[in-house]
């Protein structure tokens, strides 16, 4: 089978703008790790585009490849190690939780195609959901309110409000009742 060429789907322009936004991260965003920085990381991705609302953390350790398409709600926090790859938009509700090590990925690629073209998806995370550590949330998926998505789990499907779900591929495991 014969492959054409990959096609780039970043312009110029986008590709200059992650360049400085990771140039600036070093020096600006990932060093402040101690908790008095925490305003200061959010002013600083507020800066590149970021909607974050009010009592939200993002910890210094956490890699956002594009802090322009993330939007955040109150009191809202991106854990330790998380990756946070948004060519598309990642939207977190108020009070959500994404802990350590866990990958936030909007996009794949066409595997369909002779040309794999790179495309992206939305991932929105409704309120108070919880992404448990090392857990993988892929493209297009919507995680509902109240929702916990187990350690280590790979979700690739819409989650239900107020579900637990678990494993690889992620599966329903039982309701969320809070007592």
């Amino acid at each position: 089978m014969e492959f054409e060429k990959y096609i780039d789907n970043y312009t110029i322009k986008e590709k200059l703008h992650r360049m400085f936004w990771n140039i600036f991260s070093y020096i600006f965003f990932k060093p402040f790790n101690l908790p008095i920085f925490k305003k200061w990381r959010i002013l600083m991705l507020k800066l590149w585009g970021s909607k974050i609302g009010k009592g939200s953390v993002v910890h210094s350790s956490a890699k956002i490849w594009a802090p322009w398409n993330l939007e955040m709600g109150q009191r809202t926090c991106i854990g330790p190690h998380t990756i946070i790859y948004n060519p598309g938009k990642i939207i977190l509700g108020n009070k959500v939780t994404i802990s350590q090590y866990s990958y936030l990925c909007t996009a794949t690629h066409n595997y369909e195609s002779k040309l794999h073209t790179l495309y992206w998806k939305e991932i929105k995370i409704n309120d108070y959901a919880w992404v448990a550590a090392r857990a993988f949330v892929g493209p297009g998926v919507t995680i509902g309110e109240g929702a916990i998505v187990g350690a280590t789990a790979s979700v690739y499907k819409d989650v239900e409000a107020w579900t637990v779900v678990g494993g690889n591929p992620a599966q329903f495991i039982k309701k969320r009742i809070l007592k």
